[in-house]
């Protein structure tokens, strides 16, 4: 990522900049649209957000940074491109969710229904599950929904039928 290092002077070179095509566009300062002036103070509080970020050593996304400190998403995209050099298409990119662990069981839980007495190694397990390999033994060990076949081998299960069977 080639970010450029946003100085003081930069951040005021651009306000200015900005300014200058605006009273070029309007005729006077006081012409200038509300929007337009919003969207100039916008900008500039984007490139101080995006300084600060920078200064923080610019770790992780700076989009993902600028949208937590709530950067309207149209001028959020243009700095990044111009400063960061990073292409964004939408900004379901930059507040996508991530995964939460409760909903990737739930996802691993799924895949078992359509998997009912397939064996799998406890290796394919974390493939599969997308866990780190002892949270993925600890689950297939605690859950009804897999049988202990040999060390390292697991059968998937139907606890509920299972149950109704010993009834």
């Amino acid at each position: 990522m080639d970010t450029m290092f946003i100085s003081d002077e930069t951040i005021n070179r651009k306000h200015r900049e900005m300014w200058d095509e605006a009273v070029a566009e309007y005729g006077d300062t006081f012409k200038v649209p509300a929007e337009v002036i919003a969207r100039i103070s916008e900008t500039t509080r984007a490139l101080y957000v995006l300084q600060t970020w920078n200064r923080n050593g610019a770790s992780g996304n700076p989009a993902k940074f600028l949208a937590s400190y709530s950067v309207y998403p149209d001028i959020l995209l243009e700095v990044v491109k111009d400063y960061c050099s990073i292409e964004i298409d939408s900004m379901e990119e930059v507040v996508a969710k991530p995964e939460k662990r409760s909903d990737k069981y739930d996802a691993f839980l799924d895949w078992t229904k359509a998997h009912l007495f397939e064996q799998y190694t406890t290796e394919q397990l974390v493939v599969i599950s997308g866990f780190s390999y002892p949270t993925t033994l600890k689950f297939v060990q605690d859950s009804p929904v897999f049988r202990k076949i040999k060390k390292g081998l697991w059968e998937i299960r139907d606890p509920k039928a299972d149950r109704e069977a010993e009834q």
